[in-house]
């Protein structure tokens, strides 16, 4: 029996294929436009994702040979706090406001005015962030009156290609999470929440587990992407959960820590853990009966990428000529600067922040900057402004009392041998890398699948089946004991720049 798994990222749906050995018989990708119809407005359409969606599919069908009954479950991912809207006859209303859109501050402020901070941290363990689904609702009833008038359903983004796969309107609990709307500790709908937020409990779709059964194919579905009618849908989960049961964290005590185009720091609880400054999420697991802390910096390989983009053109051409790539270039001038920088730091608040700071005015900061630095003072400056954001992130999760025994490692940026090293010695704790193709939130949604399918008892017996660990790099004494004083450093520097960050976001 095979494994499918389905990903609904920001640039594109993943497909995978997955043996019931863990091994990936196919995968397929289809990009999507991102629209910004505004400075700092972010939306897509759900309908471009299902088309993507329908050619994934057939393409790692087609690519395996494998025949439609031998799919055995199907799970789909996601990502967190997009709000799709449906007519009375199931139809998009509007293009989805996706998880980084930046338009809701002003609703975020007036949820946290009428439901509190002790409610919204007691039932939705969270203060209520601009990026909340719940938040991008209340935009549409005040701007766009006629279209909230319409509103039947409101789904996320995974849920909206369940719904064209399934014909059922439900989501998941981890997504469910990401609302405003959730009893995180209950993992059910808030009745309290709808209430103070006066949003009709019928928008609502049904909740399920991310193991449990969702739907199953329908035959227009199978007609489109070659699936067999019948096959059974999991309920799935949001991409960071999902990527996490990718790589196995299911259990208390292990921590992923993923260097994408913003960087996450995941981890299993056994018990909903939360803080009341808001330094990081609290969501239910993809686990039934466990919990998750998660935490975001939303520039991670995007500050790198800023670089790049914006500041590496000598570095480019030296690249060209030498017949390497330009990250060989970048990080081996890097490398021959000192930890620390010469004394450089970088705060990679490029896209305002997410955790620790919940701040869309907060921007990005090189201090210490004096006339002797170099190009690659610069690039390790960046490399460690990021890892400094990390570990910030994880000492108030332990400050919570998360347990931290290990942490795995994925994401593109930890492909870079020298960002693994400054990773693991400002964060002062072993790393175990989990390799550029290990796990994913698409191979999370087939494990997921597979559990739905019977094939699997559970998702730790799954993720012990299929999840293979990778090298582990133990922290330097030395270079972690000189990053210990540079982390401080970097922490003092928010503090002093919050309210200057809001008098420029005036101007």
């Amino acid at each position: 029996m095979y494994l499918l798994g389905i990903d609904v990222g920001t640039s594109g749906v993943k497909a995978i294929l997955v043996s019931p050995t863990g091994e990936t018989r196919a995968q397929s990708t289809h990009s999507y436009a991102l629209l910004s119809p505004h400075n700092g407005w972010f939306e897509q359409n759900p309908e471009d994702w299902w088309n993507a969606t329908v050619l994934s599919v057939q393409e790692v069908l087609a690519h395996a040979a494998v025949k439609p009954p031998e799919v055995g479950g199907v799970g789909l991912s996601g990502q967190y706090h997009g709000l799709v809207l449906l007519d009375v006859n199931g139809k998009v209303l509007r293009p989805c406001i996706i998880w980084n859109d930046q338009r809701t501050a002003a609703q975020s402020l007036r949820i946290r005015e009428k439901a509190g901070k002790d409610t919204l941290m007691r039932i939705c363990a969270s203060q209520g962030a601009p990026y909340f689904t719940a938040c991008k609702l209340e935009w549409v009833r005040e701007y766009e009156p006629q279209t909230y008038e319409r509103i039947r359903k409101l789904i996320l983004p995974k849920d909206f290609i369940r719904f064209m796969l399934t014909g059922e309107i439900c989501t998941d609990v981890t997504d469910a999470s990401g609302t405003l709307f959730l009893d995180v500790g209950r993992r059910q709908w808030s009745k309290e929440m709808l209430r103070i937020l006066d949003v009709d409990q019928g928008f609502l779709p049904g909740l399920v587990e991310s193991s449990a059964l969702s739907g199953r194919i329908c035959r227009s579905a199978a007609e489109l992407t070659g699936l067999h009618p019948g096959t059974p849908v999991a309920g799935g989960a949001g991409d960071q959960a999902s990527a996490a049961v990718g790589i196995g964290v299911v259990a208390e005590g292990i921590l992923s820590l993923s260097v994408g185009t913003s960087g996450v720091i995941y981890g299993a609880t056994d018990r909903p853990v939360t803080d009341t400054e808001g330094r990081f999420d609290t969501f239910c697991h993809s686990v039934p009966g466990k919990w998750s802390v998660l935490a975001c910096i939303n520039s991670a390989a995007a500050s790198y990428q800023w670089y790049q983009d914006k500041l590496a053109l000598g570095e480019k051409i030296e690249a060209e000529r030498r017949g390497e790539t330009l990250y060989d270039v970048l990080e081996r001038e890097a490398a021959k600067v000192p930890v620390g920088s010469d004394r450089l730091l970088f705060l990679p608040y490029l896209a305002g922040e997410r955790h620790p700071h919940t701040d869309t005015d907060a921007r990005g900061v090189f201090f210490g900057l004096h006339a002797g630095h170099t190009r690659g003072n610069l690039v390790r400056a960046i490399l460690e402004g990021v890892a400094f954001s990390f570990k910030d992130c994880l000492e108030a999760m332990k400050q919570r009392t998360i347990v931290t025994g290990e942490i795995r490692a994925t994401g593109g940026g930890t492909q870079s041998p020298l960002w693994r090293r400054i990773l693991v010695n400002v964060i002062g704790q072993p790393i175990v890398s989990m390799g550029e193709l290990a796990g994913g939130a698409s191979f999370g949604a087939a494990i997921l699948a597979g559990v739905c399918a019977g094939e699997f008892s559970s998702a730790q017996e799954a993720c012990a089946a299929l999840v293979e660990t990778g090298p582990r790099l133990e922290p330097e004494g030395s270079e972690r004991e000189k990053y210990d004083g540079y982390f401080r450093v970097f922490q003092s520097l928010y503090p002093l720049l919050k309210e200057p960050y809001q008098r420029l976001a005036r101007l």
